[in-house]
């Protein structure tokens, strides 16, 4: 009886038994503010649409900008609206493929059966084809794939970042991440430093 009572008034150990228990991986701030981002269409009045990319509580920011202009790159059976439809779903695919991170999700330019394409490549893709092509450059502007990225980009915008075009073995490459800034600490989007772009966009978007 003695023996049971000292089991009884014996203080319980509340100590968690963590001899099984697994770390959990430290985890980039920087990548954690990659992830979560979704693109949308957006109408910008006077029939023109905008693809926006907006981070987990961030500011929606035009990424490309659908104009009447587009129907030289595209064809006119492509609205701007309809245009944005096709290429927008797209954008979302390849940050999912991604895991949710832009850091790994590219437009780029490249070759398609034999015909120079735009398309995004994320984290999975060695390159262009046939899945990720976002639109195919008439004749006139597969000789200058380059500068229809850089304007699909509104890189030349005022008060836009030219320093996210980067060129690899002479294709241009936009990094997506690059795109949308992060927040600061202030919970504002930083402000983008303005430099001379290397071209000019004199149309104001696609």
């Amino acid at each position: 009886m003695a023996h049971l009572q000292q089991l009884l008034t014996k203080p319980v150990d509340n100590t968690d038994d963590n001899s099984n228990s697994t770390a959990m991986p430290d985890v980039d701030p920087s990548e954690e503010a990659n992830t979560g981002t979704q693109f949308t269409c957006v109408s910008q009045g006077d029939g023109n649409v905008a693809t926006v990319g907006q981070r987990p509580g961030g500011e929606p920011i035009p990424v490309i900008i659908w104009t009447s202009a587009s129907l030289k790159y595209f064809g006119e059976k492509f609205t701007p609206q309809s245009r944005c439809q096709i290429v927008t779903p797209k954008l979302n695919a390849a940050v999912a493929e991604s895991g949710g991170s832009l850091k790994d999700v590219v437009l780029m330019s490249g070759r398609v059966r034999n015909k120079t394409v735009i398309c995004v490549v994320s984290v999975n893709d060695t390159g262009c084809d046939g899945n990720n092509t976002l639109f195919t450059l008439n004749p006139d502007n597969a000789k200058k794939p380059e500068e229809i990225l850089t304007q699909m980009m509104q890189i030349s915008r005022e008060g836009s970042s030219a320093g996210v075009i980067r060129e690899t073995k002479g294709r241009v490459q936009v990094t997506l991440s690059d795109l949308l800034p992060r927040k600061n600490k202030d919970n504002r989007v930083p402000r983008q430093i303005r430099k001379k772009p290397a071209i000019r966009n004199k149309s104001g978007g696609l």
